[in-house]
């Protein structure tokens, strides 16, 4: 089967009304509308996201044109969950060069989760999206340490912190069931430059 994992857009830091969850901004919208372009051509069979509005609203143009629901799965959300604001990683590492160090030592913790229980989560949800069908494609729309902990599970790596998923990014990967996972792409945001219609 096939699993995309999809990086939210980007969200509107500055919003004063949901300061912890915040929806998207205007270009965030533009790379759901994006991303939606992209995966609408693939067979995509399943919409599965993360409970937080900036993963939801990116997944909200894809449901549409397929006419799928979106399926929310706790385990998918971000580290930052119960925080009572959302930074990105740009304004985390614009801090300077101690507090970027103190959140790549330990991105988990730093965003207030545990990293066994967080971690634990993560896989959780990767095995329960797994367990569809053998041609079932499944387009998960998550956040970047989710994506992290998936890529180094399957990698073998031995931190979470590897990779820098751009807002709106594709990164696939096949599975045969939960412990057989390939790595098609990582990454991916082509979409963005050459937006399809």
């Amino acid at each position: 089967m096939k699993l995309t994992l999809v990086r939210h857009g980007r969200p509107d830091e500055d919003d004063a009304t949901r300061p912890h969850d915040p929806p998207l901004r205007a270009d965030g919208q533009r790379q759901a509308q994006a991303v939606a372009a992209l995966l609408a051509r693939e067979g995509v069979t399943r919409i599965v996201a993360s409970p937080l509005l900036r993963a939801h609203q990116t997944a909200l143009p894809l449901a549409a044109r397929l006419g799928l629901p979106v399926d929310t799965v706790d385990g998918w959300a971000e580290a930052d969950r119960h925080l009572t604001r959302y930074r990105s990683t740009e304004t985390l590492r614009a801090l300077g060069d101690t507090e970027w160090n103190r959140f790549l030592a330990d991105p988990v913790r730093y965003l207030g989760g545990d990293p066994a229980a967080f971690r634990s989560a993560v896989l959780g949800a990767l095995a329960d999206s797994i367990a569809s069908e053998r041609d079932a494609h499944v387009a998960v729309f998550t956040h970047g340490l989710p994506i992290n902990v998936v890529l180094s599970q399957v990698l073998g790596l031995p931190r979470i912190i590897h990779f820098q998923p751009g807002y709106g990014s594709v990164t696939r990967l096949r599975a045969r069931d939960a412990t057989n996972i390939g790595v098609i792409s990582v990454n991916e945001s082509g979409h963005h430059q050459f937006p399809l219609t």
